[in-house]
């Protein structure tokens, strides 16, 4: 069953209904029964893995509560007790990242690690292939950030093991995320809400946006991407492919993500956002607080910040304060943990030298943006550029974008070779038309324009707030119209048939 399905209407429609028919405070047992109908219906057998993270989250998460209260009734001068409670406490907890990391990496990583120790003992070992059950490169993460949060004593571990359940499950999310939060989204799921068909229409009318991204842009424009990148092609065409790719998988991620939001609208819940506008970022680290907001902040919360604040980091700290002069010394200390959290980044998007090497490209980018800030502001201010012009503004979006694009070549290319030859091969002359990549003229068309639409709504997004609410709180007339071109749009304007594949949203693939 996937999001643009026929099956799903109906999925979709007889949750709702199921929904808000029951009594309030077992609403939270039909998304969690849906949420597993879904998943089994995707996944099969594989289901299994889901349960056991959730069975250790659970579980885990329950021991280390006790733990936690453990140490709040001891008295402080205990010392030798709390300290043997603090390190089992911490066996707990390395025990659950432990458990949930290895489902993943022996399902997605096993054959990645058996070739590079093939290639270093030269041996020739063959990797088992597993189908990677839906959605466990989320899931993981979210089981993960619950089971630390108990620990870190931020909120008290659930009882409820079928509201543990429901947080890892709830059926939208386990396509491609957003990845959510225990404390920010446990109250959304588990209350039962009333009926509200304001939040109906929001959420029916995301849903639409976000099949009409996939449907009429992602969709159109992989046709050329797919042509180009598959073929030995030569010439600046390779970047307008590259820049084509950035649509596509912006169309597709986010309007995958307008599907998972708005499907949560239906039954009043509100899901963290994974989008804010990012081609209007003015460098790459802006982009990157923008773009997969939920994955950036995970890393950050259970990657960067553990790793800068570790005992480790500390002695290498104090190690360069002593020998180096202060500013080379704080550039060298926050750059470690930024390599860890970029190298995570990269890993996680795939098992392949060619997304760790994606990762290691946007942290180098930011490495040298952090160096030649200062060098660049003072350049500034001695020919006088004024920051705040709008021609300045537009320059770093540019050449933010062209960064980006770049970026989006490696992570479209099947190995890192193949990019750098595309690489190369841009400042050749074209050998192929643009015709010749399975876009006629008004496909091209039909792209330009719903692109400039996308830049228009962006922009009234980024200066005025959200375009959903201005449409909602508009007169009858104008709602009627929006619907009717969306509508209208989808169902003359969307690629069909047996070729396009709706489950194969991009970020569903991680």
């Amino acid at each position: 069953m996937t999001f643009i399905s026929f099956e799903y209407a109906i999925f979709l429609i007889v949750m709702v209904f199921a929904y808000y028919i029951i009594p309030k405070k077992y609403r939270y047992l039909v998304l969690l029964l849906g949420s597993c109908i879904f998943y089994y219906l995707s996944s099969g057998i594989y289901s299994i893995f889901l349960l056991l993270s959730i069975l250790s989250i659970y579980i885990l998460g329950l021991l280390i509560n006790k733990q936690n209260i453990k140490t709040k009734l001891i008295d402080k001068e205990e010392n030798i007790i709390e300290n043997k409670i603090k390190k089992r406490k911490k066996l707990i907890l390395f025990s659950g990242i432990i458990f949930n990391f290895a489902i993943i990496i022996v399902l997605k990583y096993s054959g990645f690690i058996l070739n590079i120790f093939n290639d270093i003992f030269n041996t020739s070992f063959n990797a088992f292939k597993f189908v990677l059950p839906l959605g466990i490169s989320y899931y993981t993460l979210m089981a993960v950030s619950y089971i630390v949060d108990v620990y870190r004593g931020k909120y008290d571990a659930e009882k409820n093991i079928f509201k543990v359940a429901l947080y890892l499950t709830f059926f939208p999310q386990m396509v491609e995320g957003p990845i959510s939060n225990y404390k920010d989204t446990a109250n959304a799921l588990y209350q039962g809400h009333n009926f509200n068909i304001d939040n109906i229409l929001k959420g029916l009318f995301r849903i639409f946006v976000g099949i009409f991204k996939t449907l009429v842009i992602s969709y159109r424009a992989g046709i050329f991407v797919d042509n180009l990148f598959d073929n030995n092609v030569t010439g600046p065409i390779i970047f307008l492919g590259a820049i084509i790719y950035t649509v596509q998988i912006y169309a597709d991620f986010s309007g995958c993500i307008d599907i998972v939001c708005g499907t949560a609208y239906l039954f009043n819940i509100k899901l963290p956002e994974n989008f804010r506008r990012p081609f209007f970022s003015r460098n790459v680290q802006e982009f990157w607080k923008r773009w997969h907001i939920t994955l950036g902040l995970w890393i950050k919360n259970y990657i960067f910040y553990p790793f800068a604040l570790s005992r480790l980091n500390m002695k290498i700290t104090s190690l360069f304060n002593k020998h180096l002069p202060k500013w080379l010394s704080t550039f060298l200390v926050s750059s470690l943990p930024l390599l860890f959290a970029w190298l995570f980044c990269g890993i996680w998007h795939g098992a392949s030298f060619k997304y760790i090497l994606y990762g290691l490209y946007y942290y180098v980018l930011i490495i040298f943006g952090i160096l030649l800030t200062p060098l660049l502001k003072k350049l500034r201010s001695i020919i006088k550029i004024n920051e705040k012009n709008i021609a300045f503004k537009i320059y770093e979006i540019i050449r933010t974008g062209i960064f980006v694009c770049f970026g989006m070549m490696l992570f479209r290319s099947k190995t890192f070779t193949i990019f750098i030859n595309m690489v190369l091969n841009i400042f050749n002359k074209n050998n192929r038309s643009i015709m010749d990549f399975g876009l006629g003229t008004s496909d091209f068309v039909v792209l330009i324009i719903y692109v400039i639409l996308l830049l228009i709504v962006g922009i009234y997004n980024e200066k005025k707030g959200s375009i959903y609410d201005k449409i909602s709180r508009s007169n009858i007339l104008i709602q009627y119209t929006v619907w009717l071109i969306l509508m209208l749009g989808i169902l003359t304007l969307g690629l069909y048939g047996p070729e396009y594949d709706a489950s194969d949203f991009i970020y569903g693939e991680f």
